[in-house]
């Protein structure tokens, strides 16, 4: 018997090598399809197919006369290459967006006209979503990107309706870990390397988020390929046990990076633009936390995230320049001098709030505590 055939679009990035690795070690002949712009060694044999995933006549000439057991998209134009596979595999895994109603910056997804001289709208929006978000939420349309990503959603379920093959949509959140592009974690280690003692955080960085550990990642996806009587035709989000604060996102990379003692400043989010990069939503401030209950069934055994952030800050800490080619992509200005200025700012306002002399009340308590039974005066320890 011929070992089942997988094509996997992408491999390049921190998902991609785990998934295919665990695919090799499960018997799977792997075929790996991207730009072949960056190399990446597997744990075994992979056929490597070089085309772009964003370009029909591209696709379509790699993969002509061509078919397999199992698609897994996590790179290129997702609905493309699903009409294009239609009734050429069995299964097909894809990865989708984040895009639930409150949850994206439309400064992200929208690019202002440069003739017309149109700005970004950088308004911060406060975003009250205290509740998990459940897959069933409908998506949201925000800009042209994120009308893209709601058409592809609606087209994979009507893929997946006609019986062209069974789909398994992954929704997931920020990721890191080794080799992820645009990694937040560096902004805050190469400010603790540079010897930053205090790091500006919006509204205390107290927004709660989800996200997701390269490999917890992986662990879900090859979940999916061992229970297709769970995955087929369901729509999954993925992340961690435990969503993450900001502040003790940027607290468990200081401890990791041997610099605990580093001072967290709350800077109100709308004048805290120097921490938007790594704070990420930055318009849109507010938790974001995703229902991941529908990962139950498959029993999975996660990475704990302070072990995953622990391990990705040793991965930038062990070679520097891994941080520094992942900086084109942060948009981090490193702007020290302005951040400076911005919290000298802060700290002036705080002592001229201090000489108006504002001081609590007293606390109040709902329930009496008198001093003598029968007694309606309360106690001096009352409280």
């Amino acid at each position: 018997m011929s070992a089942r055939r997988v094509l996997f679009i992408g491999g390049g990035g921190p998902t991609g090598k785990p998934v295919v690795d665990g695919l090799l070690a499960r018997g799977y002949e792997v075929a790996v399809l991207n730009s072949g712009r960056r190399q990446m060694e597997f744990e075994g044999d992979v056929e490597l197919i070089v085309a772009d995933p964003h370009f029909e006549d591209s696709l379509a000439e790699a993969l002509a006369g061509r078919d397999f057991d199992l698609v897994f998209a996590q790179y290129g134009r997702v609905r493309l290459i699903a009409d294009l596979l239609a009734g050429r595999t069995e299964r097909f895994i894809a990865l989708g967006g984040m895009f639930y109603p409150g949850w994206i910056d439309p400064a992200a997804t929208t690019r202002p006209a440069a003739e017309t001289g149109e700005k970004k709208d950088w308004t911060v929006r406060y975003f009250d979503g205290a509740e998990a978000v459940a897959e069933t939420v409908p998506l949201e349309a925000v800009g042209r990107f994120g009308a893209r990503v709601v058409e592809t959603d609606q087209a994979l379920r009507w893929h997946h309706l006609r019986g062209d093959f069974a789909v398994t949509l992954l929704r997931y959140p920020r990721v890191y870990g080794p080799r992820q592009p645009g990694a937040a974690e560096w902004s805050i280690v190469r400010r603790l390397l540079e010897g930053r003692e205090r790091i500006i955080l919006p509204d205390a960085g107290l927004a709660a988020h989800s996200v997701l550990y390269a490999e917890n990642a992986a662990r879900i996806a090859l979940a999916c390929v061992d229970h297709p009587e769970i995955a087929a035709g369901a729509v999954l989000n993925c992340a961690d046990r435990d969503p993450l604060t900001v502040r003790r996102w940027v607290r468990w990379i200081a401890e990791a990076a041997g610099r605990p003692e580093v001072e967290l400043v709350s800077v109100p989010t709308a004048l805290a633009a120097p921490s938007w990069p790594y704070a990420r939503f930055p318009t849109t401030t507010g938790h974001h936390i995703l229902d991941t209950s529908a990962l139950d069934a498959f029993r999975l055994q996660l990475v704990p995230t302070r072990t995953g952030l622990t391990r990705t800050v040793q991965w930038f800490l062990e070679d520097p320049s891994r941080g520094v080619a992942v900086e084109p992509q942060l948009a981090d200005a490193f702007d020290y001098a302005q951040e400076d200025a911005l919290l000298a700012v802060m700290d002036r306002a705080s002592q001229e709030i201090e000489r108006l002399g504002i001081v609590p009340g007293d606390m109040a308590h709902p329930y009496a505590h008198p001093a003598a039974p029968d007694s309606q005066t309360p106690g001096k320890d009352s409280l």
